[in-house]
């Protein structure tokens, strides 16, 4: 090997050393900033984490509150229905009174119209605490007329004698009377309609106590209902099963006013 063979020879090695020193050089520069980049997102998922852990605890409290919020609220709103209700339980709806009929004395009006409609269907005369209309104008320019009673039996009498003629006619109006009842309450009472058919065909005696309860007795046991879907369960397991025994048929009573 010549001396100039062996100097190419340093020189290519010398050459390699550099470019190996170097890319190690810029190895190690792209290896921390990667490290660096690496530990920066590290501590923003730490961060990340830490916002979460507080957001889910904060989510757990709003939870919390609100099903306590809805527990207060429908508990607040029961008793404003039930305070409602009450209120109303000396009360009824006329419907079908002419426009002005009772030209500006509504309570006096009233009171003398029940009499003359009633006053020898009671066992008492009617007493009449309180009566104005309420509403929108219908089509035909009538509004309801709420009525407060003094005595409760005789709200019950009126409505129970309501009941079995639907329409009245006095003094050339056609008239029907109806319990004021809450949205709510009417609502709740319409849904016992599909249960009271069957108890009407069935001949089991039954009603609705205010403001929204079913009452029926079968086989001497009075039993209540809240709900329509636990009355409608009873019928069906209980009722209708007994239904096909045709001598206990002739045994109950008629249907409650």
């Amino acid at each position: 090997m010549t001396a100039k063979e062996f100097n190419l020879l340093e020189l290519s090695a010398l050459i390699c050393i550099i470019i190996s020193e170097e890319n190690g050089v810029l190895m190690q520069l792209h290896l921390d900033a990667l490290q660096n980049e690496v530990s920066g997102c590290n501590k923003r998922i730490g961060v990340l984490e830490d916002a979460l852990s507080s957001m889910d605890s904060r989510i757990i409290h709003l939870e919390k509150a609100d099903e306590r919020l809805c527990k207060e609220n429908n508990a607040l709103k029961e008793k404003a229905e039930l305070l409602e209700n009450h209120s109303r339980k000396y009360n009824m709806r006329i419907l079908g009174l002419t426009t002005d009929a009772e030209q500006g004395n509504q309570t006096g009006y009233v009171s003398i119209l029940l009499n003359e409609m009633f006053g020898d269907k009671l066992q008492l005369m009617p007493e009449v605490e309180n009566a104005h209309r309420i509403g929108p104008m219908t089509k035909s320019g009538q509004r309801a007329m709420i009525v407060r009673m003094q005595r409760l039996v005789m709200r019950e009498e009126i409505l129970c004698v309501a009941r079995k003629e639907k329409v009245f006619e006095a003094r050339g109006m056609k008239l029907r009377f109806f319990p004021d009842l809450t949205a709510n309450t009417a609502k709740a009472r319409a849904s016992y309609r599909e249960v009271r058919n069957k108890l009407w065909n069935a001949g089991i005696k039954h009603g609705i106590i205010h403001p929204a309860t079913l009452v029926l007795t079968f086989r001497g046991e009075t039993r209540r209902f809240t709900d329509n879907v636990a009355a409608e369960t009873y019928v069906k397991t209980v009722i209708e099963p007994a239904m096909e025994n045709k001598e206990y048929l002739l045994k109950e009573g008629m249907h409650w006013c």
